[in-house]
């Protein structure tokens, strides 16, 4: 089977895999009073030079993943009373409105912090919130009304003193730790790295850099030689976050495990007493659910051979060397394809797959929230016809199969620009068919279940037939013209 193909079909397969992870048994409302409360509090009591604003969209999907504004405030003894009774009032009217809510008086020795995830689940950073026994905090978090992947949450905390009283305000959107989180420990697997150091060392940390591919790896390596800046882009450079990981030495060992779906590639790397990385270094295949076994030495390292026979150098499937990519499935991929395809051009190709695939797993999950939302309204007593809480999923589907179409053409134009053979381009179309028609066959599946579609659903359903029959004629042109 050809390498391209095998990669699409992985692809495509993930409309069907993806499961629904949340439930939502009533329309989804904001609370309105915080929202007010909170912005009436920065704008008339906000420090201006210690508040913060930031967005950032998923650069596949242009979907919010991420927006965080934190603002500083302080209320002279005047207005204490009155402001902070009117926060308190807020919290309190709309605590109906969230899934997660709490207030913590002054006193109480319990510290607070808030997980917020971005990067599609892969970054994770903690908001420490209440970080002192004499503040007060009022938290609520709340499902958000436009993308059910993503969470809301509130929280405001301060402290008073015999004149002012200061606190800090954080109204926070992001992706749901629950959805992310369970994803990833049900579906990935995990490599580990079981470390021995040598007694003829006296190392006390080593690095450990993760890529999807050896290009990739050799990137993240040769960007610096110092551990105090690898720290701070592995915080705040998106090519690094959630790259690197530490690996103290405790008792003469060390280890790490990584949750992983596919093959990836590891770089182990010593801080010097100096602060810099090391000049040597040892790079590992990871393999999902398999354990490397390391021992290192003053100037040498022991390799786990049987490991480097079965998965590594010595496998035939390593993705260490000059000439490795990173495939989609090692396991399976050909290696005597009679058409080789230039390394430059295949880590293209991968990657465009790669935005195909982020894609298509984001609209699966549409797909299984729009049964879980109907299951869950059959359970609870309501009517079909009206298709409750629905609307946003069909138009988020919509939408994603216009960039799907975009992304698919330009895959398609990269394979036509490169000359490659016409297999490789009917492939493509036969693909992106095979994506289609398996939503619409979702489609029906839904309409043979409830016995009716929405407005929205209908007019997706419209959209992906005519996908349907456009890549239908784009494959036949492209046979019929080698004809």
């Amino acid at each position: 089977m050809k390498k391209i193909f095998i990669m699409l079909i992985i692809t495509i397969s993930a409309i069907a895999s993806v499961n629904a992870q949340s439930s939502r048994k009533q329309a989804v409302q904001k609370p309105t009073n915080v929202i007010k409360q909170l912005n009436f509090t920065i704008d008339n009591y906000g420090q201006k030079n210690r508040q913060s604003y930031s967005v950032t969209k998923n650069p596949n999907t242009n979907l919010l993943e991420l927006s965080e504004k934190i603002a500083h405030f302080s209320f002279s003894k005047t207005d204490v009373n009155q402001q902070l009774n009117l926060i308190r009032e807020a919290f309190t009217k709309d605590e109906s409105v969230g899934y997660q809510f709490k207030h913590i008086m002054p006193g109480n020795n319990e510290l607070f912090n808030l997980n917020v995830l971005s990067g599609s689940g892969k970054s994770s950073n903690i908001l420490n919130i209440r970080t002192l026994p004499e503040q007060e905090m009022w938290y609520m978090c709340c499902k958000n009304p436009a993308n059910p992947q993503l969470r809301d949450a509130y929280a405001i905390v301060w402290k008073e003193s015999e004149n002012v009283c200061e606190g800090d305000i954080y109204m926070i959107t992001s992706l749901r730790p629950d959805l992310f989180t369970k994803n990833m420990t049900s579906s990935n697997k995990t490599f580990k790295l079981d470390g021995v150091m040598g007694y003829d060392l006296k190392d006390t940390l080593y690095v450990f850099y993760m890529a999807d591919s050896y290009e990739e790896l050799e990137r993240l390596g040769n960007r610096t030689n110092s551990f105090a800046e690898l720290k701070r882009l592995a915080e705040t450079d998106p090519e690094f976050i959630g790259k690197i990981a530490y690996m103290p030495i405790k008792n003469n060992r060390f280890d790490i495990s990584v949750n992983i779906n596919k093959r990836m590639v590891g770089r182990q790397r010593n801080v010097e007493p100096d602060g810099s990385l090391c000049r040597l270094w040892m790079d590992i295949d990871m393999v999902p659910g398999e354990t490397y076994h390391l021992v290192v030495h003053n100037g040498f390292v022991e390799y786990d051979n049987k490991y480097e026979r079965r998965f590594g150098r010595y496998s035939g499937h390593s993705l260490i060397g000059k000439y490795a990519s990173d495939e989609v499935d090692i396991e399976t991929a050909p290696t005597n394809e009679k058409e080789e395809i230039p390394t430059q051009l295949q880590l293209e190709i991968n990657k465009k797959f790669e935005i195909i695939r982020e894609n298509l797993s984001m609209i699966g999950t549409l797909y299984a929230n729009i049964r879980e939302q109907m299951e869950q309204t059959l359970n609870n007593g309501g009517k079909v016809k009206e298709w409750p809480n629905t609307d946003v999923y069909f138009k988020q589907i919509h939408k994603q199969n216009e960039l799907l179409d975009q992304q698919i053409e330009s895959l398609y134009e990269t394979i036509s620009n490169q000359n490659l053979s016409l297999k490789y381009r009917v492939e493509i179309h036969k693909g992106a068919l095979k994506g289609f028609s398996d939503q619409n066959n979702l489609f029906n599946d839904l309409y043979s279940k409830y016995g009716n579609l929405p407005n929205t659903g209908i007019k997706c359903q419209k959209q992906i037939s005519q996908l349907t029959e456009k890549y239908m004629n784009k494959m036949s042109e492209a046979i019929n013209s080698d004809q």
